[in-house]
């Protein structure tokens, strides 16, 4: 048995764990809709998976994932005449290491200002698919909801945030240590 395709399988799936959430907020910001975020995200992860893209760009993958996620969001618009957003050029990202620590700190203030607005379900919710890194039918079963119920908590408090936090800075704020 060829080991190869085990571990490229495995690092597959560590990139999905470790990046879904975070690929989904990014799509969402192009398409408005958690589930055709969803759906681009899975799209994109079963076309790395399929055209063996894991081994051309192994020097640096989450950066070939989040332009490839931009990309197939911007082209889900094009084909369905979706409105543009305003700030579809801010997806030129930028990194953590581009921004003060005391930049950092105070839009830290600010998420967690805004997070506090949030109702209480979408404050769980949030938390549980961001910082616990729980799958939405985890959530569901946890809070006593539907799936559905979840994605709406979800796109709602993603939302909420995007009006006050650029999506390059939200990314940085919520993506895990």
């Amino acid at each position: 048995m060829n080991p190869k395709p085990i571990q490229t399988e495995k690092k597959l799936k560590e990139l999905m764990n470790k990046y879904y959430s975070q690929l989904c907020v990014v799509s969402v910001q192009y398409t408005d809709s958690l589930e055709i975020s969803e759906d681009i995200v899975q799209d994109v992860f079963v076309r790395f998976w399929e055209e063996n893209k894991l081994l051309s760009v192994e020097t640096n993958p989450k950066a070939y994932l989040f332009r490839s996620i931009r990309n197939a969001s911007i082209d889900y618009i094009r084909k369905n005449n979706y409105r543009v957003f305003t700030d579809i050029e801010e997806a030129n990202l930028i990194s953590e290491e581009e921004i003060s620590e005391e930049e950092l700190s105070l839009q830290y203030e600010r998420l967690y200002r805004m997070i506090g607005q949030l109702s209480q379900q979408e404050r769980a919710v949030l938390n549980a698919i961001v910082v616990e890194n729980k799958r939405y039918k985890e959530v569901a079963e946890e809070m006593n909801i539907s799936v559905n119920t979840v994605k709406t908590y979800f796109a709602r408090a993603l939302r909420t945030l995007r009006k006050e936090l650029p999506l390059s800075i939200l990314l940085i704020l919520l993506s895990p240590k």
